[in-house]
């Protein structure tokens, strides 16, 4: 018998409360659909048949018990599977197809097009100006004067309203600056092949674009042949940088050179090396990277750091975890601040990344790119998302030498 496709692996399928009810909401990460997808909580339990050894008769089986024994047809069976292919949730050849469209489409532009404006800022300049002064300019603290040279930042990419003041923390730090270029690393939340993704793409934004240096990009692509994305998709949808853009096209010049870089995850390599550098194919692209920082670079890290509770794959509550997965972040933000490659993966590697730290691999590919460098953490905030009964904690922190 026909087996049933594989789920994607490129959305996140989240509790969710929508106009009062519980549901199961598909968030697609690559953007190919717009709308919120919501499914019945019942659909947990149906979900994981999808992967590709299981047969229809086997999900025919589950709904049976799910129903109390009743008889389901076969035809009913196979309605569902059509109906999760029509709303792309399956990999078949219209996913596929889709996703062939819409990356035909991404890979034709010579820039890279805001993805979420208008939905997590506002798309009028004048009105996001102000938003992003406001944010900047909410905590009276003057930080630059006693941080010392400022080499990195690092802030949240969390939703701007919800990290409206670690933001501002963080870049107030560096609004003094004058950086003549910017490498921007962030998290690479959809990245499918590769550790890193890399555009020559301009950065739009409402408030203006930033130019990528594409010789650098060039350059970054061939060291890291075999661990570089071959496309530039993943940028698509991204706000992890996206993000930052905004504050950074507000606070410098329009002409200042950018090299944005989405770093994909290193679980994989979590236990079998000590740092990202012991990683041969990682160490010849950081060491490139690491050519292009001069006395005028700034390095910022758009990042969060854990994901915690039922939104997460975790069977409690983030309340109950808090104590922990507040230690373990902290104890990152400690080794980053001391400037230790070492200890920093150390320490994702003793958890095992059980509390999904997303900004794990950005942030230890800048240690990488900053030896002998120093911190200071300007904020760390836990926001409680209550209907899922779930947290996502984040940071604002400089490095300085």
């Amino acid at each position: 018998m026909d087996k049933l496709p594989k789920l994607r692996t490129d959305i996140q399928i989240l509790p969710a409360i929508i106009q009062g009810r519980q549901v199961l909401a598909v968030k697609d990460m690559l953007g190919l659909r717009d709308d919120v997808i919501a499914l019945v909580p019942e659909m947990a339990a149906v979900l994981p048949f999808f992967d590709g050894t299981h047969t229809i008769r086997d999900l025919q089986i589950v709904l049976m018990h799910q129903g109390g024994g009743g008889l389901v047809m076969q035809e009913e069976v196979e309605r569902m599977v059509e109906e999760f292919d029509s709303l792309l949730l399956l990999q078949t050849d219209r996913y596929h197809e889709n996703k062939r469209q819409h990356k035909q489409t991404f890979l034709e532009l010579d820039y890279r097009p805001p993805s979420h404006t208008g939905v997590s800022y506002p798309d009028n300049p004048a009105e996001l100006s102000s938003m992003v002064e406001n944010i900047i300019n909410n905590d009276e603290v003057s930080l630059t004067e006693r941080l010392g040279r400022v080499r990195a930042l690092i802030a949240p990419h969390i939703d701007l309203n919800v990290g409206r003041m670690t933001y501002g923390k963080a870049y107030t730090a560096i609004k003094n600056l004058k950086p003549k270029r910017l490498i921007v690393l962030g998290t690479g939340h959809a990245i499918d092949e590769g550790l890193f993704s890399l555009t020559t793409k301009d950065y739009r934004t409402p408030l203006g674009s930033l130019s990528t240096d594409k010789n650098a990009v060039m350059m970054l692509k061939n060291a890291g042949n075999g661990v570089v994305a071959l496309d530039d998709f993943a940028h698509r949808n991204e706000h992890a940088i996206e993000f930052q853009m905004l504050f950074l096209c507000h606070l410098f010049s329009q002409d200042v050179a950018v090299v944005p870089v989405l770093c994909g995850s290193f679980d994989g390599h979590l236990a079998e090396v000590s740092r990202p550098s012991d990683i041969p194919e990682v160490a010849r692209f950081l060491s490139c990277l690491s050519k292009l920082i001069d006395e005028e670079t700034l390095l910022v890290a758009g990042v969060d750091f854990s994901h915690v509770g039922p939104k997460f794959g975790h069977p409690y509550p983030a309340a109950y975890y808090e104590q922990e997965f507040s230690a373990h972040d902290h104890a990152l933000l400690d080794a980053l601040c001391v400037g230790s490659a070492q200890a920093f993966w150390a320490e994702g590697k003793r958890v095992e990344d059980r509390y999904h730290v997303c900004g794990f691999s950005a942030l230890a590919c800048l240690l990488e790119l900053l030896p002998g460098v120093s911190g200071q953490m300007l904020d760390y905030q836990i926001w409680h998302e209550t209907k899922t009964r779930s947290a996502v904690s984040y940071a604002a922190a400089v490095l300085s030498s």
